[in-house]
């Protein structure tokens, strides 16, 4: 789930091209797709390789820009460690276990997500 996160920066993987504007872009494939399938299994005997075929998903593969304002994955960790120091901080826990202990995660409903949001136009 993280990996949505690292998408788009320059450390992700795949091969740096750019479209007919200029746009920089790798392209992904899924790690169910025939490619990372194979990759995962060429070392396997032909029979295994082709039992696991019959599960192939087959994902194909993906465009990703890259957006020349997004930080790269450095960046991204430290965002992610600034927001787990903070989320102790308000929990009052100097470590995980003891944010585990007094953390309260609550669920919000989408009619609770829809009041929050402001309104397009005055009361």
């Amino acid at each position: 789930m993280i990996g949505s996160w690292f998408a788009g920066t320059h450390e992700s993987p795949g091969d740096l091209m750019h479209d007919a504007d200029g746009r920089a872009f790798k392209v992904s494939f899924g790690m169910a797709s025939a490619r990372a399938v194979a990759n995962r299994t060429s070392a396997e005997s032909a029979f295994d390789r082709a039992r696991k075929g019959l599960y192939e998903e087959g994902i194909s593969s993906s465009r990703m820009y890259l957006d020349p304002t997004r930080p790269g994955v450095e960046d991204l960790i430290d965002q992610i460690c600034s927001g787990l120091r903070s989320s102790c901080t308000y929990a009052g826990a100097a470590t995980l276990g003891e944010l585990h202990q007094r953390a309260v995660v609550g669920v919000q409903s989408a009619a609770g997500f829809h009041e929050g949001r402001p309104l397009s136009t005055s009361w």
